[in-house]
């Protein structure tokens, strides 16, 4: 143990030694430190003054679907491809080391543990949202915190578990999905009978999301239990609820020990696979998947038409049909509008004054931008750069720049129709309103796809990929900065007019200048795929 001891100390200690070594990191690590601690402090000082705190059950509901937001996906996607806790240092150093299994197992956990901790620090941002809309403390925010990531470290071991239980038995893998099915229909259940028997009312979807019922599924409603039970002083309950997440914490710890499966051999291949991709990634290229030689199921072969730049419009139709048969209409849509719809229930219902469903609809597009930030990185035209073929193609700059990012463009604008056509006949809310809501959210795709090409025109290829997230979000709010503004200023001018008339007219700026913007950010970087080594 004395040679983990002496590699975690070197790992610390040669952490900061790099951070030193370069300033612009620092710079951004120290202004991110010192923005956060002005939150809390500021948020802590303005949540004492505020009276009309949102109800705390609305937190109870929203804090147990994040638990299950960010578990159930990594439990399935451990089920067919497994996961992992290590790098490929731990397996080249410590895996051929003299030290015993256990011990390097019990090291990877706790690394993860620390990885987890760092990963979710960006939710104290949040702090102050939290604060000053919900009766908690910064102690309250820290346990939520706290709270998330020994819930992910779970999840990590049972993950393990399950896929040394699983791999290469597809009648396995078959029954842990059910089960995890059948888990999550109980707590749909749940919450539906207890909606029902309190009246179907908003009271009664408060009762529902914080019913003591779903504190009794195991690890999820335990975590959530022991954070709300320490956040309202109920020490006795947090720990019923702490001692059985750490029995079956450590329960399934020694279950994956005594099993069968060599974990070296069985993480072997996931650490390559993870380590192959972050690589990829820093050199923007495609990595190569060691489990290729997987089937795969092939529908209609071939892009079909396209000649010139255009070939990459169609190449991105391809393979959004495989992912959806409704080509942008996907998953990812319905999920949205489902946040949308209950976004809006409980807001409506949270306060003392009921909104009108126009200005619903406003926060359902404010919701929606923030997610299309996320999603918008990671579009066609993102994935594009990381392949040689479009520098190679004879065609003009402007042109390959157009067509390889016009889905990137589109997917929001089939989205935009979708989603505030629903919300808007769920809501009754005003068509004027719905459709500058959908223009907005259009005119916010366009922005943000010029300005990843902007920032790829700007920042290129720098090796630091967290300074350039921080420096693109600056640009963004730059970008955005003049079209907001202007709409905000319209809309105080018109204060005697009627609300949908106000609101359609003062989304007209932010539209109109998102596009004018995009438009002139796409010349002025027409010629960014004139040479690859912009890359």
């Amino acid at each position: 143990m004395n040679a983990l001891s002496f590699l975690v100390r070197k790992q610390i200690k040669n952490y900061f030694l790099d951070l030193i070594r370069r300033p612009a990191r620092l710079v951004v690590t120290l202004c991110a430190a010192g923005l956060l601690v002005m939150m809390l402090i500021s948020s802590q000082k303005g949540s004492s003054a505020v009276h009309g705190y949102t109800d705390i059950r609305l937190l109870h509901g929203i804090f147990l679907g994040w638990l299950l937001l960010i578990g159930v996906p990594s439990l399935l996607s451990a089920l067919k491809s497994g996961t992992t806790v290590f790098k490929m240092s731990d397996v080249n150093f410590l895996f051929v080391s003299p030290i015993p299994p256990k011990k390097i197992l019990i090291y990877g956990l706790l690394k993860q543990m620390v990885t987890t901790l760092f990963g979710f620090i960006f939710l104290l941002f949040y702090s102050g949202m939290l604060m000053q809309n919900f009766c908690i403390t910064i102690f309250g925010v820290v346990l939520l915190v706290a709270g998330s990531v020994a819930y992910m470290c779970f999840i990590e071991v049972l993950s393990l578990l399950i896929y040394s239980f699983s791999n290469g038995k597809p009648a396995r893998q078959k029954a842990v999905k059910s089960v995890l099915y059948l888990f999550l229909a109980a707590i749909v259940f749940t919450i539906l009978t207890v909606y029902l028997k309190s009246g179907c009312g908003k009271a009664a979807a408060f009762a529902a999301v914080s019913s003591p019922y779903l504190e009794y599924f195991p690890v999820v409603g335990w975590t959530k239990g022991a954070v709300f039970a320490l956040i309202g002083g109920s020490t006795a309950k947090a720990a019923l609820y702490g001692g059985l997440f750490l029995i079956s914490f450590f329960l399934c710890l020694f279950l994956f020990e005594k099993s069968d499966a060599d974990y070296y051999e069985d993480v072997l291949q996931n650490t390559e696979t993870r380590f192959e991709v972050q690589r990829a990634a820093k050199e923007r290229r495609v990595a190569v998947s060691a489990r290729s030689g997987r089937k795969v199921r092939v529908g209609r072969k071939g892009i079909g038409r396209g000649w010139g730049a255009n070939v990459f419009f169609y190449k991105h139709l391809c393979e959004a049909r495989r992912r959806s048969r409704f080509l942008f209409i996907s998953f990812s849509t319905l999920v949205m509008l489902g946040i949308d719809l209950i976004l809006c229930f409980f807001v409506n219902s949270s306060g003392g004054n009921v909104l009108t469903p126009n200005r619903l609809l406003l926060i359902a597009l404010a919701a929606n931008t923030y997610i299309l930030f996320f999603m918008n990185a990671a579009g066609d035209w993102s994935r594009e750069l990381g392949k040689p073929y479009i520098y190679l193609v004879p065609e003009s700059p402007f042109r390959k720049l157009i067509w390889a990012s016009m889905t990137s463009v589109l997917k929001p604008v089939a989205d935009g129709a979708v989603i505030f056509t629903a919300v808007c006949i769920v809501l009754r809310a005003s068509p004027a309103v719905g459709l500058i809501c959908f223009l907005a959210y259009a005119s916010f795709g366009f922005l943000f796809t010029a300005g990843n090409i902007l920032s790829q025109r700007i920042f290129g290829g720098m090796a630091n990929r967290g300074l350039v997230a921080f420096l693109y979000i600056i640009l963004l709010l730059l970008l955005l900065a003049p079209g907001i503004g202007a709409g905000i200023a319209v809309y105080y001018q018109m204060g005697n007019s009627p609300e949908t008339l106000r609101l359609f007219l003062s989304g007209l700026p932010a539209a109109a200048w998102n596009t004018v913007a995009s438009l002139i950010i796409y010349y002025a970087c027409r010629n960014l795929l004139s040479d690859a080594e912009i890359e």
